[in-house]
């Protein structure tokens, strides 16, 4: 069931509920894309031991229901799980963070953060953009190894209200290391020297010997990896490998949700997905409103950015599908 009921405000006491749902999407995104080339071949790309299997049972049978359907899927295991979400937890959890040798990219938020609008998929590309950033050391790895990625303790605006812990992405996120803010070097100007600076835009070049880099508090995009392979150790060049794989791992580990949202997220994807859906034969349609929209009334979120279409434009395209398919339920 649709609910299209429009929303003039969003309520203090439904921000946790309109985070949660836009956790769900993404994690799922995140889960889908992360599977997409390895539902034939697990064991190769992240180890039988890197994922939580959650399947459903038939009642008669008490037989497992297809492991490719969407009653089965995966929390990708960073800590033992291996392959790119493993590296890249290996990578993010050195054995020394006080260490001289431990280079740190420190994403700062952004002046003003409390008005920063940007919703969930903007942080998703923006946490796993500066991830990749921090792996390659801005495509230049040689000079001197990978950085770490770790965020400042200023509010994240979508933690506004968060119970769960401080409002700051650690609320509803593991964190994206173990090092602490105490292990980076504090802030310089570049002209100053010392083992820090602060870019004046993301995409800047900077010394790659210098320990702590800060990214830009002025500048709300970041810097785009060319190598973006460059970093795992696997043989041949980046086109030997699949960009949506670096993808999904980076985002995979960016959205790793704590254990209290995990549990949410589970009963939720139980309580809205049949347990005999057949994916195959269905026709799934991600329907664009509330501050989506132009002209929307919500406060505290962006402008819109399209011209919404009516429901019966989406039905319609359905229709389109079952007059292909009459297999499709």
């Amino acid at each position: 069931m649709l609910s299209l009921r429009k929303r003039e405000e969003r309520p203090a006491a439904h921000k946790t509920l309109y985070l949660l749902k836009g956790i769900l999407l993404f994690s799922i995104l995140s889960l889908l894309l992360t599977n997409y080339t390895i539902l034939n071949n697990l064991d190769f790309v992240y180890g039988s031991s890197g994922y939580t299997v959650i399947t459903t049972t038939d009642a008669a049978t008490n037989a497992p229901h297809n492991p490719k359907s969407v009653t089965a899927y995966w929390w990708p295991s960073a800590e033992d799980g291996g392959g790119l979400i493993g590296k890249i937890h290996a990578i993010q959890n050195p054995d020394d963070c006080a260490s001289s040798t431990t280079k740190f990219l420190v994403w700062q938020s952004m002046k003003n953060n409390e008005k920063d609008t940007r919703g969930l998929t903007a942080w998703g590309h923006a946490g796993s953009t500066h991830l990749l950033h921090a792996l390659s050391d801005g495509d230049q790895l040689e000079v001197s190894g990978s950085r770490i990625l770790i965020a400042d303790d200023q509010l994240w605006p979508m933690a506004k209200g968060c119970t769960h812990g401080p409002e700051t992405r650690e609320c509803y996120f593991e964190p994206l290391t173990k090092c602490k803010l105490s292990d980076v070097d504090p802030p310089t100007s570049s002209s100053s020297g010392g083992n820090s600076v602060v870019l004046n835009k993301n995409s800047d070049e900077y010394d790659r010997t210098v320990r702590t880099v800060y990214t830009s508090p002025n500048d709300i995009w970041f810097r785009i990896t060319k190598r973006k392979y460059s970093w795992t150790g696997l043989p041949g060049t980046e086109t030997d490998h699949s960009s949506i794989d670096i993808t999904a791992a980076a985002l995979a580990y960016y959205f790793r949700p704590r254990e209290w949202l995990q549990k949410e997220i589970d009963g939720r994807i139980r309580a809205s997905i049949p347990a005999d859906l057949d994916p195959m034969r269905t026709v799934g349609v991600p329907i664009r409103r509330s501050d989506k929209c132009h002209g929307h009334t919500l406060k505290g979120s962006a402008a819109g950015e399209l011209d919404c279409p009516p429901l019966e434009k989406y039905l319609d395209g359905v229709r389109s599908f079952l007059d292909f398919d009459p297999l499709i339920q």
